[in-house]
């Protein structure tokens, strides 16, 4: 018999809440993480346990001092963990990572009953892999495999010289990890080569859509508005976003902003100047977020082809952004397949973000809703969670004889 362990950081529905209002930012991993969970456990007809590790600003941008283990149960038969762990600056990923690998320990030496274990880990973190490594010298009949989500030298940019010298100190053992895990499965091809990756080691998944969310997806009578779903960072374009919106003169055409960050003072400033801009914040619930999308006119995706990660990583809102039926405009990344532009409207070279967005603006509704369904269909028929755990499966059981279909 099989056993399933996913190691990320995945939370509860109600500590995801009550996290993300003491300064919790990572909404799309939550999603990320449940929606290749689930598709592998309706594939499968097995339950995940989980080994989590919140990956948390610290105090005092995050409101704790100490961070609480939270136990919990995503689904019957499942054991799920947060482990809790001081986070002062500097030394949060430390403790972090030591309490991963002691809650890896404890389900090993607990839960674990001799079935053939195969590990999912999310993200290129080295609280997660080094938990991943644990069980796999506590069980060296264990297959590991990492979802890579984004490069380490790409996330948490602008830190200081103390965190920059940590981070390389931290790359070095991310790298000795890589080492031990038997597949990869990356968000963007051009990972593999950085990473220097054996071709029949790895393959390309962007990510999926659980498809159970598109019943909250009905088109309705589409309002004049432009909206932005995110996190508020000024280093994703939003300052750009603004300044061309403001050169728009369409009276009535509004830009909407949903989510939070570090410069939500910024958008709430520009929010008081232009009474066009709609500033939401964080949205109650997820279908929340789903339905204001759903009841825009287009939109966007403010990743910026100048970026340095641009070419290794997908952005994950495109799923649910093109899943709503309401068209997308985004800039051309080399991290987003060829297969998806078809689907979307692109910030050509040659024109100014105003002048796109006033293109779309100017399309009929009828070549507009086209588009926007199209990009639904294709995200409906080729990347739901359930066909993307299919394809997840046949790689790493490609060598075993296994059948989940």
């Amino acid at each position: 018999m099989k056993r399933l362990l996913w190691i990320g950081c995945l939370e509860s529905d109600e500590e995801f809440k009550s996290k993300a209002e003491k300064g919790y930012s990572l909404a799309s991993a939550q999603v990320s993480q449940q929606n290749i969970l689930s598709g592998l456990e309706e594939v499968t007809g097995l339950v995940f346990d989980s080994i989590n590790g919140s990956v948390l600003p610290p105090y005092p941008i995050y409101k704790d001092k100490i961070v609480k283990e939270v136990v919990w149960s995503h689904k019957e038969g499942a054991y799920d963990v947060s482990v809790g762990y001081k986070n002062r600056k500097y030394i949060n990923r430390l403790t972090c990572k030591k309490e991963m690998i002691k809650a890896a320990r404890k389900w090993v030496e607990e839960l674990y009953q001799n079935e053939e274990l195969i590990v999912f880990v999310y993200s290129m973190r080295s609280s997660v892999m080094a938990a991943a490594c644990e069980v796999k010298k506590l069980i060296p009949s264990a297959k590991i495999f990492l979802i890579v989500t984004d490069l380490p030298q790409y996330m948490d940019l602008g830190q200081s010289k103390v965190k920059e010298f940590l981070k390389k100190i931290d790359w070095l053992q991310i790298k000795k990890m890589q080492k031990d895990f038997n597949g990869f499965i990356l968000y963007a091809s051009k990972m593999a080569e950085y990473l220097n990756i054996e071709n029949e080691k790895w393959i390309l998944m962007e990510g999926s859509f659980d498809t159970k969310e598109l019943s909250f997806l009905e088109r309705s009578n589409s309002t004049r508005a432009l909206l932005y779903s995110g996190l508020i960072d000024k280093k994703y374009g939003l300052d750009r976003l603004i300044n061309s919106f403001r050169t728009i003169n369409e009276p009535d055409f509004e830009l909407w902003i949903t989510g939070g960050g570090k410069d939500s003072e910024y958008i709430r400033e520009q929010a008081q100047e232009d009474s066009r801009i709609k500033y939401f914040g964080f949205l109650p619930s997820r279908e929340d977020v789903l339905l204001k999308q759903q009841e825009a006119t287009m939109l966007i995706n403010m990743r910026l082809p100048d970026e340095a990660a641009s070419a290794y990583c997908f952005p994950s809102k495109l799923f649910e952004y093109m899943a709503s039926g309401t068209p997308v405009l985004t800039y051309k990344l080399d991290g987003i397949p060829d297969e998806y532009y078809q689907h979307l409207s692109i910030i050509k070279n040659n024109e100014s973000l105003t002048e796109s967005i006033l293109n779309l603006l100017k399309m009929s509704e009828v070549d507009r809703d086209r588009l926007g369904a199209e990009a639904r269909d294709f995200i409906k028929n080729n990347k739901n969670n359930i066909s993307q755990a299919h394809r997840i499966l046949k790689f790493v059981m490609r060598s075993e004889e296994w059948s989940y279909e």
